[in-house]
């Protein structure tokens, strides 16, 4: 990543806001340009300096691009890597941020590319916030990011957008796309399906007076459901799966209270309280 680059970021919600900053921020003599949809999120970014250009026009957006970074829901993603493939100069390298990435990877290696590279990126950051006015440029600090090459992934590519985290001081994990999707549906998918389904749950009469144990619990259910309904769906074997399991495990509970077992509820309790103060 030396030399002065052209950045482009398809998308400008909280993580594509996001990484304008922090490249404005770790890559100073970088020309940053978004494209968007929407002209009130360009031209907030404009106003809060976080692009030097902003267009609702991907091809002209895309012209003079040599790092392309698509930030936009995951059913969108391979459509505008195609686009990407017909618009962008022959060379650029082209990452995403998608929270699911079997789907993405495999759509882009039937491609076959031949003018861009592409590599899938997961960033294991994000908030229930949405929207580039939610937007920081140290989003990205310390957290980690999946990178999920293939056989048929260009080598000069994957060290480029390896190159690229580092320099936003990310922690790199590169693992299969059907590993990825796996270990992500357990961490992230099936916690948010989980708190949606309690607030499902719940009367409406105690919600009311839900204080800090249950927000903390549901807080990931405010996600944007256009961004999840996707997610889901394109993760949904894993997802189900892992939802049988929790249903199991909500069962044994179940049982355990049926039969007034001190004993082995407090095991239960004590197994899950050491797990989670291990994260901490």
């Amino acid at each position: 990543m030396r030399g002065k680059k052209t950045f482009v970021i398809i998308g400008l919600g909280l993580l594509g806001g996001s990484l304008a900053a922090a490249i404005r921020r770790r890559f100073q003599s970088a020309r940053v340009i978004a494209a968007s949809r929407t002209r009130r999120h360009i031209a907030f970014a404009k106003r809060k300096k976080f692009i030097h250009f902003g267009t609702t026009d991907l091809k002209a957006a895309l012209r003079n691009a040599d790092f392309v970074l698509v930030c936009t829901p995951v059913d969108t993603i391979p459509g505008l890597i195609e686009k990407i493939e017909r618009h962008a100069k022959q060379g650029a390298i082209v990452t995403d941020v998608g929270s699911t990435k079997g789907t993405i990877v495999r759509s882009a290696d039937r491609m076959q590319l031949q003018r861009v590279s592409f590599i899938g990126s997961h960033p294991l950051a994000g908030s229930h916030l949405t929207g580039v006015e939610h937007a920081q440029a140290d989003l990205f600090e310390g957290c980690h990011v999946f990178l999920t090459p293939t056989s048929r992934s260009d080598a000069r590519a994957l060290r480029a957008v390896k190159a690229f985290w580092r320099k936003l001081n990310a922690r790199i994990l590169v693992i299969s796309p059907e590993k990825h999707d796996r270990l992500v549906s357990e961490i992230s998918h099936l916690p948010h399906a989980a708190a949606a389904a309690l607030m499902h749950s719940v009367s409406n009469a105690s919600l009311r007076l839900g204080a800090s144990g249950f927000l903390d619990t549901t807080r990931v259910a405010q996600g944007d459901p256009n961004l999840w309904v996707p997610i889901f769906l394109t993760n949904r074997a894993h997802l189900i799966s892992h939802l049988r399991r929790l249903k199991k495990t909500i069962h044994d509970l179940e049982g355990l209270l049926k039969k007034r077992s001190r004993q082995r509820l407090a095991r239960f309790l004590r197994v899950a309280s050491l797990n989670r103060r291990g994260l901490s």
